[in-house]
């Protein structure tokens, strides 16, 4: 598989904060929950360019535990917010762009606090020239969530120092001709940035900036037959990556090098099934630095995080290809890549026009940047698809929200492998979705386990999201997650570079043994649940009033750890 690839006296003002901002931060991946807490207006085409939808929704809320704090810590807040919610399309022959998101302006009135959310991003894909040149432009900004033990609701002003802005664009310019035998050619350059804004959280206690920015340039050369043969597809494909995450006052510098070249073929057995196959050779390697005083002098000190030998070599998969009814598509392969065994899968079952079912499963070497770039893979396609499903005035089966959540990691629901250094990870997902007469339902279970060289971090997920007409006038709707973090730290290597899990030993009066201990302590297992429900009302045609109430809790062993949280939220809704 080539991969495209609170209150000021809160919990974490005390004074045992160094340690606990050490275990909050010892693995720092990143995750968010979508937290848009009405309904969104609708997207249509407007003329045969262009669509727009938009609302604005003041609304006010209580929360009983703002900083998420554990226990007797808890404190709560009266929020007045307004948020605005919005989507537009322009969609011609040669353009399709697409922007969608939210902005969010809240007042804590007990805390005097100001504060602005957004969750907003963009999609476009341009053609030069017919059949040639072509250019592909996503971007996203969004608040996202710090650390693997970082504390999550529905409210998104609740613990606010443990979230971060995230910024990230890619610029893809690339050439693709169809040849007359159907058989097509790619050439493709891509460029992307991530840059994350932690100034004002918990994870830059100590240090003016504590995580890596991203800067990937891809290259990519590839040619699919097509129906050049009669049974036979076969795909060639040459991938090149460099990448270098820096910035961090405290963290090393890493850049990842990779080539890779891969053969892909697929014979057909019949008119339902086909065998499938894949080899190919990686090289990868891997550099860390870190700058450190040297008998007075700053020096860059290189630092051994991957086994470069292990990581580069051949690889391969096998396994087949069926769609044995019209419903049905199965690809289904086992390989090695990246020193281990991995499951290399897509499935979709389409049980009716309204029900849905597709799950997938892979393994990836990648770094923050490319944990958030591979999605773009699917840009031009889906963007277009979606543009020609509105102009035939179908049904949506995806809104423009969750197109450009699943371009770009805006919002998402899931866990998302945004992570301090590199590692390799395997990912699995199953998603059922259904859309009928006056309901929709969403449920999706996903997996992931993530291998950094000196910590591992195993996660389950599971969400599940309805929403029911009524009437003509009410909606109800309400949603429920479960998470399940498991993280592994080694204490071996946090003592010899604790700078690689957050420990900053200059900030505290303990050993770095005592540090590196309780990090391993805090970086147990952790289960968080939580839930919404809600209904909204239209009083006129544009006008709608709503009510929700969601909690969230988290179990753990460590009491630290632990945290509920009760909000209720009252609002209108005014559609333009």
């Amino acid at each position: 598989m080539m991969v495209w690839n609170g209150k000021k006296s809160g919990w974490g003002r005390k004074s045992g904060r160094p340690v606990i901002l050490a275990a909050l931060l010892g693995a720092c991946a990143t995750g968010a929950l979508a937290q848009v807490g009405s309904p969104q207006a609708p997207l249509k085409f407007r003329t045969d360019y262009l669509g727009y939808a938009a609302n604005v929704s003041p609304r006010v809320t209580f929360t009983d535990n703002i900083n998420l704090a554990p226990g007797d810590l808890a404190d709560d807040e009266i929020i007045l917010s307004t948020l605005f919610n919005g989507s537009a399309i322009f969609s011609n022959r040669r353009f399709t762009g697409l922007i969608s998101g939210d902005l969010d302006f809240s007042y804590l009135t007990d805390d005097g606090d100001f504060r602005v959310n957004q969750d907003i991003g963009g999609a476009s894909t341009a053609t030069i020239a017919d059949n040639w040149l072509y250019l592909d432009i996503a971007g996203q900004t969004s608040r996202q969530l710090i650390g693997d033990n970082a504390r999550f609701s529905a409210n998104r002003n609740a613990a606010r120092d443990q979230q971060a802005n995230v910024h990230s664009f890619a610029v893809s310019p690339y050439v693709y001709h169809q040849f007359p035998n159907q058989s097509t050619g790619e050439l493709r350059y891509r460029f992307s940035q991530v840059f994350v804004d932690d100034t004002e959280s918990a994870a830059s206690s100590g240090v003016n900036d504590f995580l890596n920015d991203s800067q990937t340039h891809e290259a990519l050369a590839s040619y699919r037959s097509g129906a050049l043969f009669d049974r036979l597809r076969f795909t060639l494909t040459a991938y090149g990556n460099i990448t270098d995450e820096d910035g961090s006052a405290l963290l090393p510098r890493i850049e990842y090098e990779q080539g890779s070249v891969t053969a892909e073929a697929q014979y057909a057995l019949g008119r339902s099934i086909a065998v499938s196959a894949a080899v190919g050779y990686d090289e990868i390697e891997t550099f860390a630095t870190r700058t450190e005083d040297v008998n007075g002098v700053p020096t860059d000190v290189e630092l051994d995080l991957f086994d470069d030998d292990l990581l580069s070599g051949f690889f391969w998969r096998a396994g087949f290809t069926a769609r044995p009814g019209r419903r049905t598509q199965v690809r289904l392969e086992y390989g090695r890549r990246y020193d281990d065994d991995f499951i290399d899968a897509d499935i979709r079952y389409d049980f009716s026009d309204r029900l849905r079912l597709i799950a997938g499963a892979s393994r990836t070497f990648q770094t923050r940047a490319q944990s958030i770039n591979r999605r773009f893979q699917s840009l031009q396609q889906r963007t277009l698809q979606f543009a020609d499903r509105l102009r035939q005035g179908r049904d949506e089966e995806i809104s423009p929200k969750a197109l450009i959540d699943s371009i770009t990691n805006v919002g998402q629901s899931q866990v998302n492998a945004q992570a301090v250094g590199i590692g390799t990870s395997n990912d699995a997902f199953v998603q059922l979705n259904g859309a009928f007469d006056r309901t929709t339902v969403n449920l999706t279970a996903s997996y992931q386990d993530t291998d950094f060289g000196f910590r591992q971090n195993e996660i389950y997920g599971v969400t599940a999201s309805a929403s029911r007409e009524l009437s003509r006038r009410m909606r109800a709707y309400g949603d429920v997650f479960w998470r399940n973090a498991d993280t592994t730290v080694d204490q071996a290597t946090c003592v010899d570079r604790p700078f690689l899990f957050g420990v900053n030993p200059a900030f505290s009066a303990q050993p770095v043994e005592v540090l590196c201990a309780q990090l391993a302590f805090f970086n147990g297992q952790t289960d968080t649940v939580g839930g919404r429900i809600g209904a909204a009302y239209q009083l006129y045609k544009n006008l709608s009033v709503f009510g929700e109430y969601s909690h969230s809790e988290r179990f753990s062993q460590v009491d630290a750890l632990e945290y509920s949280e009760n909000t209720f939220t009252a609002g209108v809704t005014l559609d333009f």
